[in-house]
C-alpha cells in the first residue's frame, strides 16, 4: 500500500513537484519522442507491476481465502477482485495525464485521446496475455485428479510453505460473496469438508506460473539497466520506474515470506552492513567522475597547508599578466579599446530554464546592437543551467563569426531545451539503484558508467556535439581575444571553498598573500583546478564534464568525486554563488590595474531566473512548526542571504575603484508568476513562457535601453 501511494503521489505531483519527475509519467518520451510508443511502453510496465501487486497478493494473503480454490480459475478470481486500485489508478492517471498534455505541453484533444488510448491498450495487452497464461495454466478443486504431493507454494523467490500452516498464523477474513468475471456476484464457499492438502495443492500449483513471471521482470529489470546506452533499449524512464517498483515488491513479499516478523530487522541490518562494506568493494562504491582527466595518479594533495603553497604571488602576477594580454588582444580583436566599455555577463542557476533563459536573452541583446555584446563581452560566469545556455551562446557566436553555423534561433532554441531529465532517471532506477558494473570508457580511461555519463551523453546531442571537447580547445581562441573568458565555479563539499576551472590560467583569483593588513590571515577560498591537477591531466578534463559539475543538483546528479587525497567532492556553484557575481567581483579587483587603464565603464548583465524581489512571510506558530522552522528558514533564506553579501560586494567595489559601474538585470519569472519549474525538462508551455518573458515590460525597457548604449555610440 506505501508503494501504491508513492506511484499516486508521484503521477500526482504531491512529491518531486519541482524535480519534474511526474511531467515524465504523464508526457513519457521515448527516443526523444512523446506519442504512441512512449506511452505504449508504459502501459506494459504498469499493467507488469499490477501483476506483481496481483501475485504478491495472492502469495501473502491467498491463505486467508481458502475458499478460492474452488471456483474456477482460482487466481484470475484473486486477481479480478484485487482491482479496485489498480482500477482507481487507471482513471487517476488518465484524468492527470490528459490534463497535464492539454496544459502543459500543449498537446491537442485528439493527440492527448491517443496518447491515453495507447497507454491502456500497453496495460490490457500485457493483463490479458498474463491472465490468458495463468487461465490455461490454473486448476481448482473440481478437476483435481490426484493429490501428488503435499501442499505448499513457493516460487524462485518464496519460501515453500503449506498453506495451511500460514491459515495458522493468519487471521482469515469472512467474505461471504465475492465478484465473478466479468460482473456477476457469487457467494463463497465452505470448504471444511475438504481435505486441507487438496486445497493447498491447488494453491501451491501456480509457483510455476509465479517464477516465471519473476524471472521475466528480472531479467528484463537487468537487461534494460545493461543496454541503457543503447538508444533502442533506453525506455521511457517512467517505464523504468514502474519496472523497479515491481522489482521491490517482489523482493518485499520474498523477504516476508522468509523471514516474517524479522523482515525489517533484516532489512536494516542488510543496509547497515552494505553501508559498512561500501568503501571497501567497487560494485559498491557509488562514486562519480569527471572524464578526461586520470583518476590513476593520486599525488594530488588537498590540505590547507598545500592550497597555501599552490597559490602564491609570483605565480598569480604571472598570471595576472598572461590575462592583460588576453584582455588587450580581446579590445584589439574586436577593436574596442575606443569605446572603453566592459561586459561583464552573469547567469543564474535553475535546471534547464536557466539554460533556455540565458540563451534566449544573449541572443536576443547580441542581436539588437548588432553583436555588440558579443564584442564587448569579457568575463562569462555563473553557475548551473544559466551557464550551460551561456557557454552555448559564446560557442554559437564564435562559430557563426567562422561562418560554420547557419540554423536559426529557433532551432538552437529546439535543440538546447530538449529533454535531459529522462536519461537519468532511466539511468538511475535501471543502472545506478542496482550494482554498478558497467564501465565507459573517455579518451583511454576507463569510468563507472551512472546517470551523471548518461546526462553529459544526452547534452552532447542537444548541444551538436560542441562540447565534446577537452578544456584546453578554448586555451588559445580566449588568448587570442575571439572569444569572452568563461569561468565555472563548482562548490567543494569537503570545505565550502570553490572550484575555479578555466582553460587559462588564474592564480591570481585564489592568491590573497598580497593583502597588507597585519595581523590577518585569509583563507584561501578559491581553488584553481588546472594547478590543483596537474599531474592528472587536468587540460584533458571533458567540457561537458566541466558543465555537468557546475551543475550537479542534488540527488539528481551525483556529488563528482575528483582524484586527490583525501578525494574531493564537488557540486552545484549555485550553493555558494548562484549569478556568479562573486567570480565577477573578485575578476574585476584582480583586474583593477588594467581596467583604470583601459575601462571608463563595467556593464553588469545579470541574467536571473527569478527577479530580485520576495516578500517577507510569516512564521507559522504552530508546535511543529517551531520544531523545524530554525532549519527550515535559514534553508530557505539561503539564496536571500547570498543575495545581501552580493550587493554589498558591489557596493564596495564601486566606491573603491573609481570605474563607473551600470547594472542590467533580465529577470524570468516575477514574483507571483506562474512557476517554470526547477529541473532538466521543459513543457512546451513552459518553453513558451521563457520566450515571452522578454516582452515583459520591465525586460523590454532594458532591452531598448541595451541597444541604444551601443547604437548611439557605434
Amino acid at each position: 500500500m506505501i508503494i501504491w501511494l508513492l506511484i499516486f503521489t508521484l503521477t500526482g505531483a504531491w512529491i518531486t513537484d519541482s524535480f519534474g519527475v511526474h511531467g515524465l509519467i504523464l508526457f513519457p518520451e521515448y527516443l526523444n519522442v512523446s506519442g504512441f510508443s512512449s506511452f505504449f511502453i508504459v502501459g506494459i510496465t504498469v499493467g507488469g507491476f499490477v501483476m506483481g501487486f496481483n501475485l504478491y497478493s495472492y502469495i501473502l494473503h491467498g491463505s486467508r481465502f481458502r475458499f478460492i480454490a474452488t471456483v474456477h480459475k482460482p487466481f484470475l478470481v484473486f486477481s479480478y477482485n484485487n482491482l479496485i486500485i489498480p482500477l482507481a489508478y487507471l482513471v487517476f492517471y488518465s484524468i492527470e495525464s490528459f490534463n497535464y498534455q492539454t496544459s502543459h505541453e500543449l498537446i491537442s484533444t485528439g493527440d492527448a485521446l491517443m496518447n491515453i488510448l495507447a497507454f491502456h491498450m500497453g496495460f490490457w495487452t500485457f493483463i490479458v496475455l498474463s491472465f490468458v497464461y495463468f487461465v490455461f495454466t490454473n486448476k481448482n478443486i473440481l478437476t483435481l485428479r490426484k493429490n501428488k504431493k503435499k501442499g505448499a507454494y513457493d516460487t524462485a523467490l518464496h519460501r515453500k510453505e503449506s498453506w495451511v500452516k500460514m491459515q495458522k498464523r493468519v487471521k482469515s477474513w469472512k467474505v461471504s460473496s465475492y465478484v465473478y468475471p466479468l460482473f456477476s456476484f457469487r457467494k463463497a464457499r465452505n470448504v471444511k469438508h475438504y481435505r486441507k492438502e487438496w486445497i493447498d495443492e491447488i494453491l501451491e500449483q501456480n509457483h510455476i506460473n509465479g517464477s516465471l513471471f519473476e524471472l521475466v521482470a528480472i531479467v528484463s529489470f537487468f537487461l534494460v539497466g545493461a543496454l541503457g546506452n543503447k538508444s533502442n533499449f533506453m525506455i521511457p524512464s517512467a517505464a523504468s520506474i514502474f519496472l523497479f517498483f515491481t522489482i521491490v515488491i517482489m523482493l518485499i513479499s520474498a523477504f516476508f515470506s522468509w523471514m516474517k516478523g524479522w523482515t525489517f530487522t533484516v532489512l536494516i541490518g542488510l543496509l547497515l552492513l552494505i553501508n559498512a562494506f561500501s568503501t571497501d568493494f567497487d560494485f559498491l562504491n557509488v562514486k562519480s567522475h569527471a572524464y578526461g582527466i586520470d583518476y590513476k595518479n593520486r599525488s594530488c594533495i588537498y590540505t590547507s597547508s598545500y592550497l597555501e603553497s599552490l597559490h602564491n604571488i609570483t605565480d598569480a602576477n604571472i598570471d595576472r599578466k598572461k590575462t592583460e594580454l588576453l584582455l588587450d588582444k580581446r579590445l584589439d580583436f574586436n577593436q574596442t579599446r575606443n569605446d572603453s566599455i566592459m561586459i561583464l555577463v552573469n547567469v543564474s542557476g535553475g535546471g534547464l530554464r536557466s539554460t533556455a533563459w540565458a540563451f534566449t536573452t544573449l541572443m536576443e541583446l547580441d542581436s539588437l546592437t548588432n553583436g555588440a555584446l558579443t564584442r564587448h563581452t569579457i568575463l562569462i560566469a555563473g553557475s548551473s543551467g544559466g551557464m550551460i545556455g551561456a557557454a552555448y551562446w559564446r560557442e554559437l557566436m564564435y562559430r557563426k563569426k567562422r561562418g560554420l553555423d547557419s540554423l536559426s534561433f529557433i532551432s538552437h532554441f529546439k535543440n538546447l531545451t530538449n529533454d535531459l531529465l529522462n536519461p537519468i532517471i532511466f539511468t538511475m532506477v535501471g543502472n545506478d539503484f542496482s550494482f554498478r558494473f558497467r564501465k565507459t570508457v573517455y579518451r583511454g580511461h576507463k569510468y563507472k558508467y551512472d546517470r551523471a555519463f548518461a546526462f553529459e551523453k544526452q547534452l552532447n546531442k542537444n548541444t551538436n556535439g560542441w562540447f565534446d571537447v577537452p578544456l584546453s580547445h578554448y586555451q588559445k581562441p580566449e588568448a587570442n581575444g575571439e572569444i569572452p573568458m568563461l569561468i565555472i565555479s563548482p562548490t567543494i563539499l569537503n570545505d565550502g571553498r570553490r572550484l575555479l576551472i578555466s582553460s587559462q590560467p588564474i592564480s591570481y583569483l585564489s592568491d590573497k598573500t598580497n593583502l597588507k593588513i597585519k595581523g590577518w590571515k585569509p583563507l584561501a577560498e578559491n581553488v584553481e583546478f588546472r594547478r590543483l591537477f596537474i599531474n592528472q591531466n587536468a587540460d584533458s578534463l571533458r567540457y561537458l564534464s566541466a558543465l555537468r559539475m557546475n551543475a550537479t543538483f542534488p540527488y539528481i546528479l551525483p556529488a563528482v568525486t575528483l582524484p586527490s587525497n583525501p578525494e574531493i567532492e564537488v557540486m552545484d556553484a549555485g550553493i555558494r554563488d548562484n549569478y556568479g557575481l562573486e567570480t565577477s567581483y573578485q575578476f574585476a579587483v584582480s583586474m583593477r590595474s588594467w581596467i583604470k587603464k583601459n575601462i571608463r565603464k563595467i556593464i553588469v548583465i545579470q541574467i536571473r531566473d527569478k527577479a530580485k524581489e520576495f516578500e517577507p512571510q510569516a512564521i507559522d506558530p504552530s508546535l511543529l512548526n517551531r520544531l523545524q522552522s530554525p532549519i527550515g528558514n535559514i534553508y530557505g533564506n539561503f539564496g536571500h542571504i547570498q543575495e545581501y553579501m552580493q550587493d554589498e560586494l558591489i557596493s564596495n567595489y564601486n566606491v573603491t575603484s573609481g570605474i563607473e559601474i551600470e547594472w542590467i538585470t533580465f529577470s524570468m519569472q516575477k514574483y507571483g508568476d506562474a512557476p517554470i519549474s526547477l529541473n532538466f525538462h521543459l513543457t512546451g508551455l513552459e518553453k513558451r513562457q521563457i520566450l515571452q518573458a522578454l516582452h515583459r515590460e520591465d525586460n523590454m525597457e532594458n532591452l531598448i535601453y541595451f541597444k541604444r548604449m551601443f547604437l548611439s555610440s557605434e
